[in-house]
């Protein structure tokens, strides 16, 4: 029998090839975990602080007390229903709001905007209410998170 004559393979060829080959499978991997990584990423907790606002007796009902957090305004309400911690930044451009004890308002002066004393909008171009944060009562102590 003739035995056929198989072409011999260089070396160079060779590597050629398993190399090409590699770098497939490689690209193939990461595109892979990717993939992965976009349709379940990793749920995390969002880390939330516990600030002390003041104390109830602090803030008469009816009455607004401004504090900062990180440099920005913060104003705590106290309602008849209990309290209300509201963002001094206006929702229109970020500017700082106001608040007018004798029109038991808060005002936005860059613009004329005007929200109430819960925070929604009475009147001027800002498109939503002001943002409100989280109240919790401990004792006679006001938390905002």
């Amino acid at each position: 029998m003739d035995m056929e004559t198989v072409p011999q393979q260089s070396r160079r060829e060779f590597l050629i090839k398993f190399g090409v080959l590699g770098a497939l499978i490689l690209a193939i991997i990461g595109f892979a975990r990717n993939l992965t990584i976009f349709f379940m990423p990793r749920r995390s907790e969002a880390a939330y602080h516990k600030y002390l606002v003041g104390k109830v007796s602090e803030i008469p009902v009816g009455k607004a007390r401004e504090i900062m957090i990180h440099e920005k305004p913060v104003f705590v309400i106290h309602l008849e229903g209990g309290f209300k911690v509201l963002s001094g930044v206006c929702t229109h451009l970020g500017c700082m709001v106001r608040w007018e004890e004798s029109k038991n308002r808060f005002y936005y002066p860059c613009h004329k905007g005007v929200f109430d004393r819960s925070g929604q909008v009475v009147s001027g171009p800002p498109p939503t209410p002001l943002d409100e944060y989280q109240v919790e009562l401990d004792g006679n102590l006001v938390f905002i998170q």
